[in-house]
């Protein structure tokens, strides 16, 4: 036994001695993510209901992997409450049933759509895993025909797994009793474990029953919801919230109301969200990325600077707005960027609901009724009579069966015409945007993007509003849809 243990080790060591010469090139480093912001101190209060669990469990114990978290609706709540009351987001958190709740009217609802303990990926030590596995070729077939092959030799001595939590949660937070919330936002987490060998693997994740898997679970799992925390307390949408709740009053009465004048008069107070970016949510992408190099970034986020000011090329930017790789690296962990693009969040919901607002109402189709039962007959039993041969004389020529008539298209829904009041109303509303727009070439970049995406009705609106801006990034796009 001492032999084949020393055996194993001698393969191993030139294992690893290949691994090092032949595989040095093997990287599978995760691109950098940005540091997280500051902590939102916004004291908030809301009732916190139970989570909403949306994760599957197996039936029974089916002996397959089953990789769900063993930390349940009851025991997340508790973490994910006292952490973000902690935090300081949150002020106080009481659950419906608790007397604190009674004068609370805000309500924050969190769904879990997945909390599990996955693989991520492998490291160079995988490629290792192969070439011992050549080097001790026989052991590995033997290894491979007794177990079926489930285990393989190499991948289970060498550590060439990375293995995580992977968390996902919606996080919702309206008035209680309202079906739509006011501000709702998707988290996704991810906490590496480390690497582990194919024999860690099947301890950690071999099934409902494995101890080891639970136990490893729990421990990551709550390392999971800390950081989930974390991402929610630091999320600078919350420092919108009054924003948000705005948004959620106009746009109760623009997507419901066919009264153009009410419609416009809700979408006049959102005038006052736009508010000049420091970066538009393009940009702010762009300066975030970590999946590209510093360089990389600054060119593409110059390139964008040119499109706003109208511009040929990047190469035209004045000396001040352009920006070099220092001061890209710099940008990436700058949580000034992060907050602009919150900002331009709500920038472009605003500039989507003003569009709307000014554009003729088109009133839904009315559900057509049902058609009425027919009565079932029954058919008399009578003999089958056969078609009349089908006789073809030379030189006739063979008459086509009249093809059956199409159904007659009903009319689709016109937009309904503008009063004398309203159209005098949207033209004071496209000069009010317009100004708005005026001096801002970041806030016109965002509305170029919806004017780009309107159609229909919602077009001329756009248009009216481009031409009176009249800047150079207004007359390069309607010059290009003109030509497209």
């Amino acid at each position: 036994m001492r032999s084949i243990a020393a055996f194993v080790a001698y393969m191993m060591l030139l294992a690893s001695l290949a691994l090092g010469a032949g595989c040095s090139t093997i990287s599978t480093a995760d691109a950098p993510t940005p540091a997280p912001g500051p902590v939102v101190k916004a004291g908030l209060k809301a009732v916190m209901p139970p989570v909403i669990d949306k994760r599957s469990w197996p039936s029974e114990d089916t002996g397959t992997p089953d990789p769900n978290i063993r930390i349940f609706a009851p025991g997340i709540t508790g973490q994910l409450r006292q952490g973000l009351v902690k935090s300081g987001l949150f002020a106080s958190l009481p659950a419906p049933d608790q007397p604190a709740a009674a004068g609370i009217n805000d309500q924050l609802t969190i769904t879990i759509g997945e909390f599990s303990l996955n693989t991520l990926g492998n490291n160079p030590w995988s490629a290792g895993s192969y070439i011992l596995d050549g080097l001790i070729l026989p052991v590995f077939g033997v290894v491979t025909v007794a177990t079926k092959g489930e285990v393989d030799t190499g991948a289970y001595l060498l550590p060439g797994t990375r293995v995580g939590t992977t968390l996902s949660a919606e996080v919702a937070w309206g008035e209680k009793g309202t079906k739509k919330p006011i501000l709702s936002k998707g988290y996704r987490v991810m906490v590496e474990l480390g690497a582990v060998s194919q024999r860690e693997i099947m301890a950690y994740m071999g099934g409902t029953s494995s101890d080891d898997g639970v136990k490893i679970g729990k421990v990551e799992g709550m390392k999971a919801l800390q950081e989930l925390t974390v991402q929610i307390s630091r999320d600078p949408s919350w420092l919108y919230l009054n924003s948000y709740v705005r948004l959620a009053r106009a746009r109760e009465v623009i997507e419901n109301s066919i009264d153009p004048v009410a419609r416009m008069q809700a979408a006049q107070g959102l005038l006052g969200l736009l508010a000049p970016l420091p970066y538009t949510p393009d940009e702010a992408k762009i300066l975030r990325d970590g999946m590209v190099s510093a360089d990389l970034r600054a060119s593409q986020a110059n390139d964008l600077r040119a499109q706003y000011l109208g511009l040929a090329e990047a190469n035209s930017l004045p000396a001040a707005q352009k920006l070099g790789e220092a001061q890209a690296e710099k940008l990436f962990n700058d949580p000034a960027v992060e907050r602009a693009m919150a900002q331009g969040e709500v920038v472009q919901q605003a500039l989507g609901l003003i569009l709307s607002s000014m554009a003729p109402v088109t009133p839904k189709a009315k559900a057509e009724a049902a058609p009425p039962k027919t009565m079932v007959e029954i058919p008399t039993l009578t003999r089958p009579t056969m078609p009349d041969p089908e006789q073809n004389f030379p030189g006739e020529k063979k008459k086509a069966k009249p093809a059956p008539a199409a159904a007659e298209p009903k009319d689709a829904p016109k937009p309904l015409p503008l009063t004398a009041q309203a159209q005098a109303m949207q033209e004071r509303m496209i000069g009010q945007l317009a100004d708005a727009l005026k001096g801002h070439p970041r806030l016109q970049g965002v509305f170029v993007q919806q004017a780009d995406s309107a159609v229909g009705p919602l077009w001329p609106v756009a248009k009216k509003v481009l031409i009176k801006l009249d800047s150079p990034q207004a007359k390069n796009y309607l010059a290009k849809r003109k030509a497209s």
